[in-house]
């Protein structure tokens, strides 16, 4: 191999890894866009299908926090590679489904249900919960912490308190 054919192969090779960087790049872009909100129904196939946790929104149109929710938690880049690789999620409308808000005793909004993979109900949430609270929740969620300790004292050790 003489110097220029070594020269045009090293700067091939060069240009494939940097196009394989940008294919990554691509992806995760993707994976940081917005939250993958799927229907109930899709969540919960998707949740057994891929063994992954669910996590069911409850909200309305009419409720201030959970417009504001929508606005801060869910475009929270954290939040969204979180959730879009780590949870099926679905946003439950308890207007155009009722019997789903009361299946699961929806009282205030928003909500959040927590499900395992199977759709067994773990924990519930009411209230606005931010972007840095979503993200613990959804780690003690995934990770099962609550099979061994309760949430509690698992933030208390992990602040270090």
């Amino acid at each position: 191999m003489n110097r220029t054919s070594g020269l045009l192969m090293m700067g091939m090779l060069a240009a494939m890894l940097v196009a394989g960087a940008t294919v990554v790049s691509a992806q995760d872009e993707e994976d940081n866009r917005a939250v993958n909100w799927l229907t109930y129904r899709e969540a919960m196939h998707a949740g057994q299908s891929e063994g992954k946790p669910i996590l069911l929104h409850f909200t309305a149109g009419y409720s201030p926090i959970c417009r504001k929710m929508k606005l801060e938690t869910y475009k929270d880049r954290q939040v969204i590679r979180y959730l879009n690789r780590n949870f099926a999620v679905a946003m439950v409308d308890i207007e155009t489904l009722p019997s789903l808000a009361r299946k699961y005793k929806v009282e205030s909004l928003p909500t959040l249900w927590f499900l395992d993979p199977e759709g067994k109900a773990l924990t519930s949430i009411n209230g606005e919960v931010g972007p840095q609270k979503m993200l613990r929740v959804t780690e003690y969620i995934r990770e099962k912490i609550y099979e061994t300790t309760d949430y509690k004292t698992w933030l208390d050790k992990r602040s270090g308190h």
